[in-house]
């Protein structure tokens, strides 16, 4: 093969100017978006921090499925949310397991009915808050017999409420019982409002037999 005078020995292709090589090789890509934090991951966490529970429960797992794959930010804020709210259920678990230990056998002197035994009659009848109750078959001082109403809008004072109603307690007594109304053994208590639980709405006065040392079974009869 035989070459041209002035043609070149090989293809050459066309030079194309430095600048386009440039711009199309050389920039360096934008850098990438920050992930937006999700909106669902901040509700769960601080409604776990304040307590609403049930709403950091659900608003975390919503955040948990949004933010799958590092598709949003803020996975670790939902899971925080929905520890904390674990720990708030915790916490009243526990809280309602106490009270049902400690406070299981006490009624409140307010809501006392005619039958009711009373463990340990409590030495201060003019501030009693709750009482021991148990069943009558059980060791017991006291039991309520009698429930009187009292009349008017306006407190009467402590004074008043027993002797006028202590008298009344011990004329219901025998009606109740025979036995504690003719035995020396047996003693009247009487439970009536202060002037607290009368604003509170209270208005009755309750009458119990207490005996000194603990006794089973009902004196009713």
């Amino acid at each position: 093969m035989t070459y041209q005078q002035g043609e070149p020995p090989y293809y050459q292709p066309p030079q194309q100017p430095y600048g386009q090589y440039y711009g199309q090789y050389g920039q360096q890509p934008p850098p990438p978006q920050p992930r937006s934090t999700n909106g669902w991951a901040i509700a769960s966490l601080v409604l776990g921090i304040f307590g609403g529970v049930l709403l950091s429960v659900i608003f975390g797992i919503i955040a948990l499925s949004q933010t799958k794959g590092g598709r949003q930010a803020g996975r670790g804020m939902a899971i925080a949310g929905l520890v904390i709210s674990a720990a708030w259920i915790l916490v009243g678990v526990v809280a309602v397991v106490l009270v049902m230990v400690f406070a299981r056998g006490t009624v409140e002197a307010t809501d006392v009915q005619v039958g009711d035994c009373i463990e340990t009659t409590p030495g201060d009848n003019a501030s009693v808050k709750t009482l021991p109750k148990v069943s009558c078959d059980k060791p017991h001082e006291g039991e309520v017999y009698a429930l009187l109403q009292v009349s008017g809008d306006t407190f009467p004072g402590q004074t008043a409420l027993r002797d006028e109603y202590g008298k009344q307690c011990e004329s219901a007594l025998s009606t109740y019982s025979s036995k504690a109304a003719t035995d020396d053994a047996y003693q009247i208590y009487v439970l009536y409002p202060t002037q607290q639980t009368w604003d509170q709405g209270d208005r009755r006065v309750a009458c119990l037999t207490i005996t000194q040392d603990k006794r089973t079974g009902s004196v009713k009869g």
